[in-house]
């Protein structure tokens, strides 16, 4: 028997012919094995696992404190594939729980980063441009039925002159620098390459935020959770900024202090903040974030996308193909120890 790439049922039906075509002409053999949620392994076939994904069908229904039904049943297998070499998953990020035995392994491990950017970039600049244009008061006022105009000194700041830093230069990082630099925003970006890059006016280290935050008109958090980021924007960081600045997280929920910004808004401090991840997911019902007015909440769901599933599918179709080749490097690739 051959080794198997392990993927689901639904993808093989959905990607038959262009994932027949890539198995056809790859320079070697990789047969098939279809996931199910009723699938029941022999010990040779959890043996010839070779390949799998993690697809967008298998996650559909996980939240961050369980699992959905079909990850219930795919997990238990990859993590007893002995022979298991390479890994896909669906989401962007490396840093969920149930990726990290496969990365403590040493097993490859490849996301699908670029494949809702798109959907989160373009909510993170909505979020803002409601906060911006202080959307909150006008539909405070619809749900009274009051008609409150703003004007004179409460009439919104003009966007274009503004600034941003977007800490965090990925997919993205960039959707949402492209989208403000067409506005007329100032664009700073933050991360670790500190080198020119597109629709970014400056880019700067992580080292920098400090001197940055004074005069900056935006946060925006789109970064990855790593050693380095958890805890990042503490406190004293939210207090940094000035009063009118308004601050947007499409990172994770751990990357700030979550508590520190409820009592910076509560103060007053910040005009506003758009939040899409939560250190506690679903946000509990008494944190004091949901009832706040200048505080705008999407369900960690700013990546809905009609066409996520096949942009993920595709990244992994070219992966595959650059496994079977040999690559090097494939893309999305996680960093090894």
């Amino acid at each position: 028997m051959n080794p198997t790439l392990f993927v689901s049922r639904q993808l093989v039906v959905d990607f038959k012919e262009k994932l027949s075509g890539i198995l056809a002409h790859a320079p070697r053999k990789l047969d098939v094995l279809e996931f199910t949620p009723d699938l029941k392994l022999t010990p040779e076939q959890q043996a010839n696992i070779e390949v799998t994904f993690y697809s967008r069908d298998i996650w559909q229904g996980t939240i961050k404190t369980r699992l959905s039904e079909a990850a219930q049943v795919y997990w238990p297998i990859v993590d007893s594939a002995p022979n298991l070499k390479w890994l896909q998953v669906v989401s962007a990020g490396s840093d969920q729980k149930p990726y990290q035995p496969s990365i403590k392994r040493g097993l490859r491990v490849t996301t699908s980063a670029g494949a809702n950017a798109g959907p989160v970039g373009l909510t993170a600049v909505a979020g803002l441009l409601m906060l911006s244009r202080n959307f909150p008061h006008w539909l405070r006022a619809q749900q009274k039925r009051e008609w409150a105009p703003q004007l004179g000194a409460a009439s919104p700041l003009d966007l274009p002159g503004q600034s941003a830093v977007i800490v965090g230069m990925g997919h993205i990082g960039k959707v949402i620098a492209r989208a403000l630099h067409a506005m007329d925003v100032r664009t700073i970006g933050v991360r670790r390459n500190v080198a020119p890059a597109e629709n970014f006016d400056e880019v700067v280290a992580l080292s920098a935020l400090d001197s940055l935050l004074p005069t900056c008109d935006w946060l925006i958090l789109a970064c990855p959770l790593s050693a380095e980021t958890r805890g990042l924007i503490d406190e004293r960081r939210f207090r940094l900024l000035p009063k009118h600045a308004g601050f947007v997280n499409m990172s994770r929920g751990e990357v700030i202090d979550e508590a520190a910004l409820a009592r910076v808004l509560a103060s007053g401090h910040l005009r506003g903040a758009y939040l899409d991840v939560f250190t506690q997911e679903p946000l509990v019902p008494e944190s004091p974030l949901w009832a706040m007015p200048n505080v705008i909440i999407t369900p960690h769901n700013s990546s809905t996308g009609t066409g996520n599933y096949q942009r993920g599918v595709e990244i992994f179709l070219r992966n595959l193909e650059a496994y079977l080749r040999g690559d090097e490097k494939l893309e999305n690739e996680v960093e090894r120890d």
